[in-house]
């Protein structure tokens, strides 16, 4: 099943005690195009604290409505404070994630550790030192980016550019970025495309663009984006998933 962050955005929250709070934002790895937190505005709950939640604490099948986490609100208020003005570094994330008690998703040659979901890496014990053996990650190229920010992207094809990022399909159990929905109206032809997130070849923040591997002549010939299963077949979607 694949879903449209876009349409997940304002998503309740719900612990396993109540409700803690809406879906503002998800922040994803660039080098594996998987979502690693969402971001939660507790709002009216918790007196607008923001909240980093992984996708290790949800435990069952999500909507556009809903996510349930497996997290009690108390664990949710007590969790570790961020400072929003500095960018989201291997420090703050192994304080999210060891106070948690979740092992470290940046180990292995899976998309989650050794694995391809988040719910198989929870499975797994806890590392025993906060900075288990691995290599040392800098953080200026670790690369999590917020979906918010980066909706707008300008896309660059080979030949030129092509539109910019409309929205993004997330997988559901894997929590991967798939595809970008793409916008070419003002460029090729007026149609939305989806493209795969496997056809970027890099991200230019300062610049605000998105370079891929295909053709301006691809891009405009690819199929217009009515509704995920036609777009990218029933059996990566399951039941059909028609925008509305």
């Amino acid at each position: 099943m694949l879903h449209l962050a876009g349409k997940i955005r304002g998503a309740t929250i719900r612990a396993t005690d109540g409700d803690i709070g809406t879906l503002e934002d998800f922040y994803f790895e660039e080098d594996r195009w998987t979502v690693r937190y969402f971001l939660v505005d507790t709002g009216k709950w918790f007196s607008g604290k923001r909240v980093l939640i992984s996708p290790m604490s949800v435990k069952s099948a999500w909507t556009r409505a809903e996510i349930p986490v497996g997290l009690t609100k108390s664990q949710v208020w007590n969790s570790p404070q961020i400072d929003w003005q500095q960018p989201l570094s291997r420090g703050t994330e192994t304080q999210v994630l060891k106070y948690y008690g979740y092992p470290w998703y940046w180990i292995g040659g899976g998309i989650w550790g050794a694995f391809e979901n988040p719910a198989a890496l929870v499975a797994q014990p806890m590392p025993s030192t906060p900075h288990p053996d691995g290599p040392v990650v800098d953080v200026e190229k670790q690369h999590l980016r917020s979906t918010n920010q980066s909706t707008g992207y300008h896309i660059h094809a080979a030949d030129g550019e092509v539109g910019h990022v409309d929205d993004f399909l997330i997988g559901e159990e894997s929590w991967r970025i798939r595809y970008l929905l793409v916008d070419t109206s003002n460029w090729i032809g007026g149609k939305a495309v989806v493209v795969p997130t496997d056809s970027v070849e890099r991200i230019d923040r300062d610049r605000g663009t998105l370079h891929i591997a295909s053709t301006r002549d691809e891009i405009k010939h690819s199929r217009p984006f009515h509704s995920i299963e036609e777009a990218v077949g029933a059996a990566e979607t399951g039941p059909p998933f028609v925008l509305i």
